[in-house]
């Protein structure tokens, strides 16, 4: 399943590669695409991954998904 979504507190490729390595972290993810540019985020895992699952992941790290 694919999860999409945008995040927003990005300034670097530092910032992505941490975001990226937090949301690896949950349950049955398989692969993060996170594009600095535009904040456009994709998830690829074995289950649908819920925006609060990924804002859990992402507490504290300065970085939060914007809501539609």
């Amino acid at each position: 399943m694919t999860t999409k979504f945008k995040l927003k507190g990005l300034t670097c490729e530092a910032c992505v590669k941490l975001a990226s390595k937090r949301l690896e972290r949950l349950a049955g993810v398989e692969n993060v695409i996170i594009k600095l540019a535009t904040g456009e985020t994709e998830i690829i895992a074995n289950h649908e991954i819920s925006d609060n699952e990924a804002e859990l992941v992402l507490t504290g790290s300065g970085y939060s998904i914007v809501k539609k």
